[in-house]
């Protein structure tokens, strides 16, 4: 039977899914591909998750560590923001910057749009075929693998040097599906700062499938037990010097109030006054 084009117009783009005419359009539910995968309601609050965060990015001993930091100079707040430096003489060189937005809903991850579930299911699709094209690259195109890899399981491939028409048409696809979802969204925007050397998007485990994400985005699974699994790995972003600087100082302006707190010096909108510190519960 021959499928039938069905066309949306999201963000004023006109935009072509193949889908069958018998089968009505869900918006509502969540496709039957991640349905055993996705938790109906997450039971992890807004605070555990990000103590969640901050105790996995503290595991691998950043330089500096915040929440709340400003990605622009006062827009596009990141929940958690990280960077990592080294000894460069007498100063220090920033090496890494780290983005982290944390979510608990699927539905907070894209804009609000029409036919965005037939979407999603149709960029899972096309990544399907583009890992299975990817191998058929692999085996017709042997030279495309990169020769100074020691060991097999970190083979690397320059598959977009491949010489297959449909390999390209796949990604052209897939690039264009992802741009009309993902088109203004706050993670583009924050993507498009360019603060961050990567970025990570993290999620109740099972709320969202790795193949739903905008490519170049890390996921992180949050467990019941608070542990974090990375099930994707983000890629390394463009991100200038100067561009690191500014996130750095953010970091630091996102720490002041804390920092003054945890000192018994409170900060309001009319006065500056000194309090007892805070103390910690005795174990």
């Amino acid at each position: 039977m021959e499928k039938q084009q069905t066309s949306f117009d999201l963000f004023g783009e006109e935009l072509e899914i193949p889908s069958s005419p018998q089968e009505p359009v869900q918006t509502d539910n969540i496709p039957e591909a991640v349905s055993d995968k996705v938790k109906p309601a997450p039971t992890l609050a807004p605070l555990k998750m990000k103590q969640a965060v901050l105790q996995w990015l503290a595991k691998q001993n950043p330089s500096g560590i915040a929440t709340k930091v400003a990605t622009r100079i006062s827009k596009y707040q990141v929940d958690v923001a990280a960077f990592w430096s080294l000894p460069a003489g007498l100063r220090r060189r920033i090496e890494k910057t780290v983005l982290v937005e944390i979510r608990n809903d699927r539905d907070h991850c894209w804009p609000d749009c029409s036919n965005r579930e037939t979407i999603l299911k149709k960029i899972r699709e096309l990544k399907s075929e583009k890992a299975s094209l990817e191998k058929i690259i692999e085996q017709t195109e042997p030279e495309l693998k990169a020769s100074d890899t020691l060991f097999e399981e970190y083979e690397c491939w320059d598959y977009e040097k491949s010489q297959n028409a449909d390999y390209h048409k796949c990604l052209n696809d897939i690039e264009s599906l992802q741009h009309s979802l993902y088109k203004g969204s706050r993670l583009e925007l924050i993507r498009q700062s360019q603060t961050a050397d990567f970025i990570y998007i993290a999620f109740p485990e099972g709320t969202i499938h790795a193949d739903e994400l905008i490519d170049g985005i890390g996921l992180l699974a949050i467990k019941d037990n608070l542990e974090i699994e990375e099930i994707k790995t983000p890629d390394a972003l463009i991100c200038k010097a100067e561009n690191r600087n500014h996130i750095v100082q953010n970091i630091a302006i996102a720490c002041r109030k804390s920092s003054l707190f945890a000192n018994g010096v409170n900060v309001s909108k009319n006065k500056i006054f000194i309090t007892n510190p805070p103390r910690r519960r005795r174990k």
